[in-house]
């Protein structure tokens, strides 16, 4: 969808699919600014190839925020745990194997879980002085 009168480019198009990628809500606040911005982008830029690889890294770290924004504190938390829970077992473990001689790896990856039960049970089940005070 082209914001001027001329013919929209091949990658203006694409972009404009990939921001079907964020959020509905974020999207009718943002979709025709960030159209605009990706078009003054186009026409400045060097090569095709340097536009799109800041672009790229600019999607991959956009969507992840404005998606965990737009989930409630208790998913967005319970996300960010297991995604990082789930890096630090894969990084150790094509690091050191199935680490016999590393425990502390199958430690800390059960404190992480530990905290992320922890801070699950006190969202569902509130203290009563927490739930009385407020």
């Amino acid at each position: 969808m082209p914001l001027t009168g001329h013919r929209a480019s091949g990658s203006l198009a694409l972009y404009g699919l990939l921001l079907g990628l964020y959020p509905r809500r974020y999207l009718q606040q943002h979709g025709a600014e960030m159209l605009q911005n990706f078009e003054d982008l186009e026409h400045a830029s060097s090569s095709t190839v340097a536009l799109w690889l800041f672009i790229a890294r600019d999607l991959l770290t956009s969507l992840a925020e404005e998606h965990m924004k737009s989930l409630n504190g208790l998913t967005a938390y319970v996300i960010g745990v297991l995604l990082a829970w789930a890096l630090l077992f894969g990084v150790g473990y094509l690091r050191h194997g199935s680490t016999p001689g590393h425990p502390v790896l199958h430690v800390f990856g059960g404190f992480l879980l530990g905290m992320l039960s922890m801070y699950i049970a006190t969202r569902v089940y509130p203290s009563k002085s927490q739930s009385s005070s407020t």
